[in-house]
């Protein structure tokens, strides 16, 4: 069975992986690599000398998350695993306690900016990386293969402070570089995670802040945050705010809106922070990692400025390996899953958020200024339902589309095709220099497409 994804276990809740069941399996078999292989739960062959595996354990605002937690509990407690709950964090801030505490493993319930219904677990070394691959098949051959054993009961410790360690984090780093008493900031909170981190952080900082989607009940996780910045940008033009973010549901990625309404997406801060790094003399190999679906735009503006562009297959796993193997600071994704390598070891959209006000402010320019440097081609992002993941080279015809389609672009546009790895669609990315012609063909792939898998 291939639990993984691109990002993690990730299934409709209750459902298929997801069952309290499966659940209780998969940390059983987490135990036991825990157990067999403490080794690969790090990158820089970090090992603590302790008579029990613990594991750090928190979640985002989904109810679902309750159900699963109950069934990693019995299944880690009953393996002899400790364990360190956090209750509701960001996604990031799940990395940064494992490594604060000093965890063997952090393991965080979310499905990202899923919908509701989804839901996941995502995995964490013990430097707050997400697991490599090799360690996911292991899970993976013990998962298929343990039978479970008796032993020692693991213990259980609920650390109500998790999230005051956090923020204070982040403030004690934002206070040293610049002043927001006065400004005002809009947030879209996604109903998410970091509803409970945010309104503290930009308060003490001194902000007005102006929050939306920031009730949780349970069920209205990402209704509102970084799928929907328009959202976002209309608040910031009424109130004249200073800048506005939008966060997904586990705070992973952050979208964010200059003070005229304009979104500033992943590539866009990979843009401005790059060059406010490499002025500072901080970025590391002069390079910058982003996924083939960051747009032309990015490369052309970075070329400018003399920055080396790396590009890597979508997911930030496949970001992460190249930024350490490459030694570069900055890479992230069009979706605004951004890795500082400086300050986190993960995507965290709150360090974002406050990296782009440090630019802002020490550059004193706003960020609609800093914004109009990356000129965009035209890109048409469109998702194509399909109930199973047949190879491209295997569906008809296809190829002639695309060969038809590219004849067209004139060598000065792409056409993308992927499967999503957590969700049953098709993403098509169509990019080019006209508007017009880029729409048209993302229009008639995507309706072949739909048409076509409908009836394989």
């Amino acid at each position: 069975m291939n639990l993984f994804g691109t990002d993690g276990i990730r299934d409709l809740a209750g459902k298929g992986k997801l069952t309290p069941e499966s659940i209780l399996r998969i940390a059983r078999a987490v135990a036991a690599a825990l157990k067999n292989a403490p080794s690969l739960f790090s990158r820089s062959n970090k090992t603590f000398n302790r008579k029990r595996p613990k594991v750090l354990l928190s979640l985002d605002t989904r109810s679902s998350g309750h159900m699963i937690r109950g069934s990693l509990l019995s299944g880690l407690l009953a393996s002899g695993v400790d364990i360190l709950y956090a209750g509701v964090t960001p996604a990031p801030a799940c990395s940064f306690l494992t490594r604060h505490f000093r965890c063997d493993c952090g393991i965080f319930i979310s499905a990202s900016h899923n919908p509701n219904e989804y839901n996941g677990i995502k995995f964490f070394d013990r430097d707050g990386f997400k697991i490599t691959e090799k360690l996911e098949h292991l899970i993976e051959n013990y998962y298929e293969s343990l039978t479970p054993s008796e032993g020692e009961i693991g213990s259980y410790t609920y650390r109500e402070d998790s999230l005051e360690i956090y923020t204070n984090t982040l403030v004690e780093w934002a206070l040293k570089r610049f002043d927001l008493r006065g400004r005002r900031i809009v947030v879209d909170c996604a109903n998410g995670a970091v509803t409970y981190v945010i309104p503290e952080l930009f308060n003490r900082l001194g902000a007005y802040v102006y929050l939306l989607n920031s009730n949780p009940d349970g069920r209205n996780i990402n209704r509102g945050g970084a799928l929907f910045p328009s959202k976002t940008a209309k608040e910031v033009k009424r109130v004249s705010a200073y800048i506005g973010f939008s966060f997904d549901g586990d705070g992973d990625r952050v979208i964010a809106v200059d003070e005229k309404g304009n979104i500033c997406d992943g590539d866009n801060f990979i843009s401005i922070y790059a060059r406010y790094l490499k002025n500072e003399k901080k970025l590391s190999n002069n390079t910058v990692v982003a996924t083939v679906m960051s747009n032309f735009g990015l490369e052309h503006s970075l070329k400018e400025a003399g920055i080396r562009l790396l590009r890597t297959k979508v997911g930030d796993r496949y970001v992460l390996e190249e930024m350490l193997k490459s030694n570069a600071v900055l890479g992230g994704e069009q979706s605004g899953h951004i890795i500082l390598l400086d300050r986190t070891h993960t995507g965290d959209g709150i360090w974002t958020a406050l990296s782009l006000l440090e630019v802002m402010q020490k550059t004193n320019t706003p960020l609609s200024s800093l914004n109009g440097r990356i000129k965009r081609y035209p890109q048409i992002l469109i998702n194509v339902p399909t109930e199973r993941k047949i190879p491209f080279e295997q569906i008809p015809n296809l190829s002639e589309q695309l060969k038809e389609a590219e004849a067209k672009l004139h060598g000065e546009g792409r056409i993308l095709l992927r499967y999503s790895g957590t969700e049953p669609i098709v993403r098509l990315m169509v990019e080019g220099k006209s508007k017009t012609l880029v729409k048209e063909i993302a229009e008639k792939i995507a309706n072949f497409l739909e048409k076509t898998l409908k009836h394989s």
